[in-house]
C-alpha cells in the first residue's frame, strides 16, 4: 500500500499571478508528488497550495515552493483581509494513505529545520507538532500577525521551534503544522458590517466553547463590499450544513441573509454528500449504491 500525506501550504500572494505561478511550478517539480488544487483569493490576498504524495516527495515539493515564496514576496508590502505572519503562512501536513499523525509530526520537524536552515525563515510548529500547550492552537501565534510579531520575536516566549529569533527581512515567519483533515469553506453575509460576521463566527468556533476542530473569523470583503465567515470545519466532527444553517439562524438575528458559500481548495466527496442528503431531503438513499462514480 501506498503511504500518501497532503501539504497545504498558504502562501501570502493572491493577486501577482506571476508569482503565483513561479510557486505553482515549484510545487509540481518532483516526481512522487502532484499540486492538485491552488485556490488564490485576491481579497485575502493569499493563495492555497494542494500538493499530495509519497511523504519524500510532499516534502521536497513544499520546501520548492516555500522558496519560491521567500524569494518573491515581500511582507513589507503585503495587505490582506485574512490573518498571517509571513510569506509562507500556515501549512498543515495531512495523513492520507497508511501514515499516523505521529510520522506526519516528524515529517513537520524535517521540513521546518530545513527551512529554518536553508531559507532563513523562523519557523512555529502548531497543533499536533506543537512542542508546548500554548501553540496548540494556529491563531495563538497569528494573532500578533506579520506587524506585531516583529516587535516581538526576539522575547524568549515567542522564540520560534526552528530558525534564530528574528524575523526574515522580506518573509516574515512560517507557522507549521500537523492535523487530520478540514474543510476551509467561506459564508458570505448580505453586509459590511464585519463586527457582526465576527460574533457569528464566535458562535460556533471551538475557542469560544462551540464544535471540536471549528475554526471561524469574520471578514471584511472590500471588493465585494460584503462580509464572510471564513471557516476551517471537521466534517467528520459537524457537517458543513450545520455550520450554514447555523450561520443562517444566527444572521437573522440580524436581519441579514447567506447570499453565497464557496469552497477554498479540496473537499472530500462525502462532505458535498451529506449536504445533498441533507438539503435534497433524500430518504432511504444508499450512496454507495446509488451514485453512479461510486459503482465504476
Amino acid at each position: 500500500m501506498a503511504r500518501i500525506i497532503e501539504c497545504i501550504p498558504n502562501f501570502s500572494e493572491g493577486k501577482n499571478q506571476k508569482v503565483i505561478d513561479e510557486i505553482s511550478r515549484a510545487a509540481s517539480s518532483v516526481e512522487g508528488a502532484s499540486l492538485i488544487n491552488v485556490n488564490v483569493d485576491p481579497a485575502y490576498n493569499r493563495c492555497v497550495h494542494t500538493i499530495i504524495g509519497e511523504p519524500e516527495a510532499v516534502l521536497e515539493a513544499t520546501f520548492r515552493a516555500c522558496k519560491a515564496a521567500v524569494k518573491n514576496i515581500d511582507m513589507n508590502y503585503h495587505k490582506g483581509e485574512h490573518p498571517r505572519i509571513g510569506a509562507i503562512d500556515a501549512s498543515p501536513i495531512v495523513p492520507v494513505e497508511d501514515v499516523t499523525l505521529e510520522e506526519c509530526v516528524e515529517f513537520a520537524k524535517l521540513l521546518g529545520q530545513r527551512i529554518a536552515n536553508e531559507l532563513d525563515v523562523p519557523v512555529y510548529l502548531y497543533e499536533k507538532a506543537a512542542q508546548c500547550p500554548q501553540r496548540i492552537k494556529l491563531q495563538n501565534i497569528r494573532h500578533p500577525e506579520y506587524e506585531g510579531l516583529l516587535e516581538l520575536i526576539d522575547k524568549p516566549e515567542w522564540k520560534p521551534d526552528f530558525g534564530n529569533p528574528k524575523m526574515h527581512p522580506t518573509a516574515g515567519a512560517m507557522p507549521l503544522g500537523v492535523r487530520g483533515p478540514l474543510i476551509a469553506f467561506n459564508i458570505t453575509l448580505n453586509t459590511p458590517d464585519v463586527h457582526i460576521a465576527k460574533k457569528i463566527a464566535q458562535s460556533f468556533r471551538e475557542a469560544k466553547g462551540g464544535y471540536t476542530d471549528a475554526r471561524a473569523i469574520g471578514v471584511y470583503i472590500p471588493g465585494k463590499n460584503v462580509c464572510q465567515v471564513s471557516c476551517m470545519i471537521n466534517y467528520k466532527v459537524v457537517p458543513l450544513y450545520r455550520i450554514i444553517e447555523m450561520v443562517r439562524s444566527e444572521a437573522r438575528r440580524y436581519g441579514l441573509s447567506i447570499i453565497g458559500t464557496e469552497v477554498c481548495g479540496m473537499i472530500p466527496r462525502e462532505a458535498l454528500m451529506d449536504c445533498c442528503e441533507y438539503y435534497m431531503q433524500l430518504e432511504n438513499f444508499d450512496r454507495r449504491k446509488q451514485v453512479l462514480e461510486e459503482l465504476l
